[in-house]
């Protein structure tokens, strides 16, 4: 069947249908993607093997085919099947093979929480045909078992998963899983319900949900048991600060609140901010070892002693930042695909250990005259917890890198929720390449593996690139240096002032060492500005600042706008004289990665 796009987008946004509209997160799947996984469901039905079981469906399919369609039909049909008493669980609209405009629904009884009995579809076909002459016909939901699941695991075949009750096609979805296809395709004809169970931002967020919806293709009949609570991986998992603001709790993402950012230069362990992809690893530190290996070293295992007694210790003072910090700002533009954090996914701790490059110098022998040699190009970080990600050889070789194999964390050892017994910390590097957890070193001829690396999790798009098909995401750079940053931590968003000197705070940083030269905050939309004060963290050396700087000013409300609303702006400029771009339009990119515009907070002046 051709789909109709315009009546597809008018169902989705018309108000009146919000209980019932298709929810396409665009991010993640494109709208034609999603509508052809509906006009496949026709030659799947009539060409699908026999199913395991035979009794009925515990929905319906309602397709009522109108000759005439009309403004405002849809919106009074759907009103119709509410008065029915029917659940809406998921709604289409298609152009049947003779044109006429065919509304697709799945319905449940409400009272019976099943699919439609003969006489309940002529109850509703009566009351539909009261809106348009046509046809009104019902039929089960399919039902499929495991063993039906089992046979799709190829694009020829089709790609189907299973989910708690319900089987999907995910075919069409698979080249823009925002996890990588390899990782995605690990599920392919099974249940995702145990991986799910490991990566549960799925279900945490919502919008996961929703996309999969979109795909069902039926009901499976041998669904798995319910979860054994006491099973679950996250179970051990550190307690957490109840100060930071969470955006998911299995794995946990947290970031720094505003109220506590500024309280000190060196953020307390407790309330760093945490963003994992996985359950915390368990670890008896005295069974830890690092292995370091690849092309052009010699193959060497490290215990957690060893690198405390064999090696010098060193000191890096180091803000992280995730490379999806202030997305919500990109979001109120369109949405993207990931956590929607504020300003508070970046922290900073002054890291101790050992050196990497010292330990892939001097014990693994990698050499200048080897890299060479054996065109090493990247260094790759595997994590317990397997997470995989790189840094190409040059930051991890260089003598002013400051690359760190980190066992202690603002003085205390290194805690389990940041990455005990050691971690990666690559300076002035997107958060993502520090990796936690590190159990593996090697270098390499590629880059890193997995969707952290070479997927589309960390890598930048046009705004232009609303879906990845026809597009090689594995030649998209992948993330490593991020641009100039700064934001407004007080005042507060809404607060009311009353002083007609506005006391602004806030910090500001730069990727790749880059330190601050200046911040500049303007109230009248940038047509003037007044240069903030830096304080900690303006004296960082030259091209090695690697953390934060805080700033301050005191800025005078002018007479044009006391007693009004107003907006403060800020921007930050760094070494390399880069600075912030105006707006967050041009910014916008399918994963939301790097918003860096300028910060703007709205206050209101209270003018005696």
């Amino acid at each position: 069947m051709a789909i109709s796009r315009r009546l597809v987008q008018r169902f989705q946004w018309s108000a009146s249908l919000r209980d019932s509209r298709i929810v396409l997160d665009r991010t993640w799947l494109c709208l034609s993607a999603a509508a052809l996984a509906w006009s496949d469901y026709e030659s799947r039905r009539r060409s699908r093997q026999s199913f395991c079981e035979t009794e009925p469906g515990r929905s319906s399919i309602i397709k009522f085919r109108v000759d005439n369609d009309r403004p405002g039909l849809l919106s009074e049909a759907t009103e119709v099947l509410k008065k029915q008493h029917l659940n809406i669980k998921d709604a289409r609209i298609s152009t049947a093979d003779d044109s006429r405009a065919e509304h697709v629904y799945i319905v449940q009884d409400k009272l019976s929480g099943a699919g439609l009995s003969e006489d309940r579809l002529a109850q509703v076909r009566e009351a539909l045909r009261q809106l348009a002459a046509g046809d009104c016909r019902a039929e089960p939901w399919p039902r499929y078992c495991s063993a039906d699941v089992a046979k799709h695991t190829t694009p020829e075949q089709g790609i189907w998963v299973s989910y708690k009750d319900g089987v999907y096609d995910i075919t069409k979805f698979v080249a823009n899983h925002p996890g990588g296809t390899d990782k995605i395709m690990l599920a392919a004809g099974k249940a995702i319900d145990p991986f799910w169970r490991i990566y549960q931002q799925h279900t945490g967020r919502g919008n996961a949900l929703e996309l999969l919806e979109s795909m069902r293709i039926g009901d499976l009949s041998d669904p798995p048991q319910a979860d054994d609570r006491s099973s679950c991986p996250f179970s051990t998992d550190p307690e957490r600060h109840p100060g930071l603001i969470f955006h998911n709790n299995k794995p946990c993402n947290a970031e720094l609140p505003a109220e506590l950012m500024l309280d000190a230069w060196l953020t307390p362990n407790p309330v760093w901010f945490i963003r994992h992809h996985h359950p915390v690893p368990i670890m008896d530190h005295d069974q830890y070892r690092l292995v370091v290996d690849g092309v052009g070293t010699k193959s060497v295992t490290l215990s957690l002693e060893d690198l405390k007694s064999r090696f010098l210790k060193r000191e890096v003072v180091a803000t992280l930042q995730c490379g999806g910090n202030r997305r919500s700002e990109l979001d109120q533009i369109e949405k993207t695909s990931g956590i929607p954090w504020g300003f508070g996914a970046m922290s900073t701790a002054k890291w101790g250990g050992v050196y990497l490059r010292e330990v892939l110098q001097h014990c693994a022998g990698l050499s200048h005259e080897n890299v060479e040699a054996f065109e090493v190009k990247h260094i790759i970080f595997k994590g317990l917890d397997s997470m995989e990600a790189s840094i190409p050889v040059q930051k991890a070789l260089s003598p002013y890198g400051d690359v760190l194999l980190a066992y202690e964390m603002n003085g205390e050892s290194l805690p389990k929720e940041h990455g005990a017994p050691v971690r990666i910390i690559v300076p002035g590097v997107v958060g993502v390449r520090n990796v936690k957890w590190v159990g593996k070193i090697t270098a390499s001829q590629e880059e890193a593996q997995g969707p952290w690396q070479r997927g589309i999790a960390y890598k930048g798009f046009s705004p232009n690139v609303k879906e990845l098909t026809g597009i090689d995401i594995e030649k998209i750079p992948s993330m490593q240096d991020l641009p100039v940053q700064s934001a407004i931590v007080f005042p507060k968003a809404g607060s009311t002032v009353e002083l007609d000197d506005i006391e602004v705070k806030g910090f500001a940083w730069s990727g790749g060492g880059r330190g601050i030269v200046r911040v500049d905050l303007s109230l009248d939309d940038g047509k003037t500005w007044i240069t903030a004060d830096l304080q900690d963290g303006k004296d960082q050396a030259y091209n090695r600042a690697w953390a934060w700087t805080f700033w301050e000013a005191s800025v005078p409300v002018p007479d044009s706008l006391k007693g009004k609303d107003i907006t403060i702006l800020c921007r930050a400029v760094d070494s390399a004289y880069s600075t912030q771009p105006e707006r967050p339009e041009p910014l916008w990119n399918l994963r939301g990665l790097n918003c860096n515009c300028w910060h703007r907070v709205s206050i209101r002046h209270q003018d005696d």
